[in-house]
């Protein structure tokens, strides 16, 4: 290889955080050197209905009707997705050397109450599996609305880790870095594209990306910047230097055997002293609700909450979908 030439992936991981963004076992042993690995309620549905995960369906199934008694608000299927997206995780978790990300249920993203519920259920879920694990390998995913940021903000308290997902604008940064989340995912493209290919997207948010994590720095908030939703390896190189990036298992693949002259590809990046974002400092939003709420429901004339709802629709879908299926397997038991 020549001295310019350099691998696209080992360039990236010079300068930020690869996370594998998927829960699937072969994926976080083919591209081994992956820090986090992440999952929401389309990922953890497409991997259990897998023919592969026949025998760890009726497992689940069998556990979650043993330890109900133990969250007996809860349905037995909905108990036994969050078991799965557990046991999931547990078969991934040897391969990376961070955290895993589990999501939570997004039909609770406007409930304050059950999200923090869900943290600590979480965690729970996580003892009752394997009372060895280190739960601080656990990150929970909340959907980043004004109630989901307030359940962060509560089970910071408590020790449990999260991660504000669905972010679309800075209002939706600015509360999640306040609420002590341990980092945000902006979505670089709305979820919609992802799942309807006649679908394009015209406004990426490469650019808030950077804006979010000089605005931490600046005002010196631990919260990363764990971008993701890109649709392209042009995208990715224009994010290197962000905190983190989540990354699809095809894009890893593509930047595992791809080259580029290192000299042009760092200057691809945004990260960079001259690149300018807006500039705008925002207001405490933590303890003042009615301000945040106007402030984000204008945010790029009200293009963010479009695609918060838009991704929650989208999530919570799939999640009606996993409990169907286990609801389904689990009558075949009885």
């Amino acid at each position: 290889m020549h001295e310019c030439q350099i691998n696209l992936l080992q360039y990236l991981r010079s300068k930020s955080q690869v996370d594998v963004d998927s829960f699937d076992v072969d994926a976080s042993t083919e591209i081994p050197g992956c820090v986090d690995a992440t999952s929401n309620q389309a990922e953890i549905y497409s991997e259990m209905i897998k023919p592969r995960h026949d025998s760890l369906v009726k497992e689940v199934l069998v556990f979650s009707a043993k330890v109900q008694s133990e969250f007996p608000a809860l349905r037995l299927e909905e108990l036994a997705f969050e078991i799965m997206a557990i046991r999931l995780a547990f078969l991934v978790i040897p391969n990376i050397t961070g955290a895993v990300h589990v999501m939570a249920n997004p039909c609770y993203s406007y409930h304050k109450e059950k999200v923090v519920e869900t943290g600590k259920r979480l965690y729970r879920i996580c003892n009752l599996l394997d009372p060895a694990f280190d739960t601080d390998r656990l990150v929970m995913k909340v959907a980043a609305t004004w109630e989901g940021l307030q359940a962060c903000r509560e089970l910071k308290r408590c020790g449990i880790k999260t991660l504000a997902t669905t972010v679309f604008t800075m209002e939706q940064a600015v509360l999640a870095g306040e609420a002590g989340c341990v980092s945000i995912s902006p979505f670089v493209h709305e979820v919609k594209v992802f799942f309807d290919e006649k679908y394009s997207d015209t406004n990426p948010l490469l650019s808030m990306c950077v804006q979010a994590q000089r605005f931490y720095k600046k005002h010196s908030m631990s919260t990363k910047v764990k971008a993701c939703a890109t649709i392209s390896l042009d995208e990715i190189l224009k994010l290197a230097g962000v905190d983190a990036l989540t990354i699809t298992t095809s894009d890893l693949q593509n930047l595992q055997k791809g080259t580029g002259c290192k000299c042009l590809d760092e200057s691809q990046s945004l990260f960079h002293d001259n690149y300018t974002t807006d500039s705008s400092d925002y207001p405490s939003y933590v303890d003042d609700e009615s301000t945040y709420r106007r402030e984000y429901s204008r945010s790029g004339q009200g293009a963010g909450q479009y695609k918060l709802m838009q991704a929650l629709a989208t999530f919570s879908d799939f999640q009606f979908k996993g409990e169907e299926f286990l609801k389904a397997h689990q009558q075949h038991l009885i």
